[in-house]
């Protein structure tokens, strides 16, 4: 059986993490990629739960900054300093919609559905995903990245778009 080492030395590339997610809010499978700037540590169960919760995640996060979810929902799994962050968007969406009440909320109101989901571990602590979802026909993509802070993955940055 071939070591990291010599994959490394022969450039082979190391396999990504795929699957489908089966959940309430899609009526199809929602496809997941995870590539590898490594070997080892996460296995392919990990894997599947990390894109499970990137997925969650996304999907609270964007309904929070859409006033459809309290941000306190989001507290056990994203840090203090990435609630903020999105607690601004909400607060400058808020003032958007009351501004231009006609056009209502620019993130609209019919649920999130997820579409896909995209993302790198780049090391044995940290995962950086992208997960593509709609609105209605509107695409929106949520940048998120997850990292280990003790026993615990815990969503570090997540930026609603």
């Amino acid at each position: 059986m071939e070591d990291a080492a010599f994959r490394a030395w022969r450039r082979e590339p190391i396999p990504a993490e795929e699957g489908f997610l089966h959940l309430e809010m899609s009526n199809r499978p929602v496809p997941y990629r995870i590539a590898r700037c490594f070997v080892g540590e996460v296995d392919s169960v990990q894997c599947r739960a990390l894109a499970m919760s990137s997925c969650r995640i996304s999907c609270m996060a964007t309904d929070a900054v859409r006033d459809r979810l309290p941000l306190e929902r989001l507290q056990r799994s994203v840090t203090g300093q990435a609630l903020r962050k999105l607690d601004n968007m909400a607060v400058i969406l808020r003032r958007d919609a009351m501004e231009h009440p006609a056009r209502g909320h620019r993130m609209g109101t019919l649920p999130v559905v997820p579409q896909s989901l995209n993302g790198m571990l780049v090391s044995a602590d940290k995962l950086e995903m992208h997960v593509h979802l709609t609105i209605g026909s509107d695409h929106h993509w949520v940048n998120i990245i997850l990292q280990r802070i003790g026993c615990r993955w815990m969503c570090v940055m997540a930026d609603v778009g």
